[in-house]
């Protein structure tokens, strides 16, 4: 079991049957642009897109994760044809014992299980190999899709948020929790 700070400076490339989850590259930029400059994708984001965001190669020439040591940002590659279809971002990471969870895909991609299956192999990846205690999502009530997702990868709903802030609006949105006990038991949770 390794620190976060070990996997600030050594990327962890995840796999899974379908996928290879993975640092993104000033290569990926056109594979990035199908899901960041999708406006349908911000309706569930509560902000608009940003000017990287809309030209994704404007990401790449900085240092690993921005110099900041607070996330990290897997892009979700699909072994078939070798293409980025989204990422899964892991961020407000805390003490080595919490985080938050976060994901995005292209639309041509979605209701295919490539969200779950990369989001369950990250969690597998924070709850063996890292100190992380507890993951934590906030999902809008309106986003039926990714409520589903969360409940699908062991997530509890601990709460809704009725009208409070959710980036840069406000909304109703869904507060998820997931715990290292709920995944491993107990006992494996407190080694």
């Amino acid at each position: 079991m390794q620190d976060m700070d070990y996997y600030f400076s050594h990327f962890p490339v995840l796999e899974t049957e379908r996928l290879i989850l993975r640092a993104k590259t000033a290569t990926d930029a056109e594979d990035m642009k199908t899901y960041m400059a999708d406006e349908n994708l911000y309706k569930y984001w509560g902000r608009n897109m940003t000017r990287q965001e809309r030209e994704p190669s404007l990401f790449f020439g900085r240092t690993l994760n921005n110099g900041k040591k607070d996330h990290i940002s897997w892009g979700i590659e699909l072994k078939k044809n070798h293409r980025l279809a989204g990422e899964v971002n892991l961020f407000n990471i805390e003490n080595d014992r919490q985080a938050m969870i976060g994901y995005r895909i292209s639309a041509a991609y979605q209701n295919m299980g490539f969200v779950t299956e990369a989001l369950r192999r990250v969690i597998r990846f924070c709850f063996e190999e890292t100190g992380v205690q507890r993951l934590e999502a906030e999902v809008m009530t309106v986003n039926v899709a990714s409520n589903r997702v969360m409940e699908k990868c062991g997530f509890t709903c601990e709460g809704t948020k009725r009208q409070a802030k959710f980036v840069n609006i406000y909304t109703d949105f869904n507060i998820y929790g997931l715990l290292r006990s709920d995944i491993m038991g107990e006992r494996a949770a407190s080694t």
